[in-house]
């Protein structure tokens, strides 16, 4: 999955596109010790970190969930790695309460 820059606010997963709207998780690089079962964590230090663009460990926070004009993506910033996106789907479906 495509991982972009939204204006103003920083990196986001994009989930899809529909038209002129893309539905996002947000992805914020300030981590509380206290981490939620809802973050997926993405770690600088994996072996597929390169291809996501970020500068440093995050996490995506699936509960950070937003339909956005596709206007407001700035740019393509990376990807993540298959096995990585099938843990970010895993927990999004326990977060919105649909597995």
């Amino acid at each position: 999955m495509l991982l972009g820059t939204i204006h103003s606010t920083g990196p986001a997963l994009v989930l899809t596109a529909k038209g002129d709207d893309v539905i996002i998780l947000g992805i914020f690089s300030r981590i509380p010790e206290d981490v939620r079962p809802s973050w997926v964590r993405i770690d600088e230090a994996g072996e597929d970190f390169h291809l996501t663009g970020l500068k440093k460990t995050s996490v995506i926070k699936t509960e950070k969930i937003t339909v956005l004009h596709r206007s407001l993506i700035k740019k393509e910033l990376g990807r993540l790695s298959p096995e990585l996106f099938k843990q970010v789907k895993r927990v999004l479906m326990r977060t919105l309460g649909i597995e």
